[in-house]
């Protein structure tokens, strides 16, 4: 788990449980195998794509379920853009710090708005990315939510 992130959950008191890919016998190669390995529904590991204005003046990261499609044209109106595209990987690295398999929205710069699909709040627990490529954190939608500081909305498709 990167540092930041575990700073944050302890600070907080945040309940969590690390959870690493190399812990199970059979191999996890995408969030599917991941859900099946944990018998857990699919709809609770989040994905969470780090998406920037067309013009690339403004950039936000986007929560939600992995098997769903965000909803880009609502996320645009909400973060007051005309348009959103995925950054690219190298802006990833500069702006968040995180590995492309190991993003999440729990410790981001204040310059960056995080928004979170609010059906993920009918689960008890969802599993995030942890700043680290191969683990996931695993805690309560609502506590994600605010260690992002996320705006939670319907966002995806």
């Amino acid at each position: 788990m990167h540092d930041q992130i575990k700073e944050r959950l302890t600070s907080q008191h945040i309940n969590y449980k690390e959870i690493r890919h190399d812990s199970f016998a059979t191999p996890i190669r995408s969030p599917f195998d991941f859900a099946k390995a944990l018998d857990y529904e699919p709809e609770r590991i989040t994905k969470s794509v780090f998406l920037r204005s067309k013009i690339k003046d403004k950039y936000i990261m986007a929560v939600c379920s992995c098997g769903k499609k965000l909803n880009l044209p609502k996320l645009a109106l909400l973060a007051g853009v005309n348009k959103l595209e995925v950054a690219d990987q190298q802006e990833l690295t500069d702006l968040v710090g995180y590995p492309v398999h190991g993003v999440s929205s729990i410790g981001l710069s204040s310059d960056i708005e995080a928004f979170m699909d609010k059906a993920l709040l009918d689960f008890t627990t969802v599993l995030a990315g942890s700043g680290e490529t191969a683990v996931e954190i695993e805690l309560s939608p609502k506590n994600l939510a605010e260690l992002s500081n996320a705006t939670l909305d319907d966002i995806s498709l």
